[in-house]
């Protein structure tokens, strides 16, 4: 997403650089239009786009920050930031877990040990998923550990 958004800064050099080459063979009247508006109207121009980038790089980026995931001794509690004003938090006991599938795709999330983590829960009408997730094998190793303990503790009751 962050190079993307980098390409996105320099889009409006490209398309200037791009309209007042002579790789498009405009008429003289309409390449000079073009020139003197672009002269005239650059920097508020790319102000304005270089404004609606950052908006969104910082929507981005709290939606990112924001996700959280708590393992406790218990329970997992799941808090997911959309956007500014929306925030849902799903809490589910170990109990609950029926299947912990690890996706890992790519040379790069492997070697840098990072995926999806898939949590399929009975009593929930949807998946929790948590993208980007570091160590996500040794995340499921752990979830698994602790959903065992709490079999083992509730048997013994």
């Amino acid at each position: 997403m962050i190079f993307f958004m980098l390409l996105a800064l320099f889009l409006p050099v490209v398309v200037n650089l791009f309209l007042t080459s002579d790789f498009l063979s405009f008429d003289p009247k309409v390449a000079s239009l073009i020139d003197d508006f672009f002269r005239e109207w650059q920097v508020f121009i790319y102000s304005i786009w270089f404004l609606l980038i950052w908006v969104v790089f910082f929507i981005e980026w709290t939606d990112f920050y924001l996700d959280v995931w708590i393992i406790t001794d218990r329970r997992i509690i799941d808090v997911e930031q959309k956007g500014f004003f929306h925030r849902e938090v799903t809490s589910f006991r170990f109990a609950q877990i029926q299947d912990i599938t690890v996706e890992t795709r790519g040379i790069v999330e492997t070697f840098f040990r990072f995926g999806t983590l898939h949590i399929q829960t009975a009593g929930h009408n949807r998946n929790i998923i948590i993208p980007d997730a570091h160590y996500p094998e040794d995340a499921r190793v752990l979830i698994l550990k602790l959903a065992e303990s709490e079999k083992q503790l509730t048997s013994q009751k």
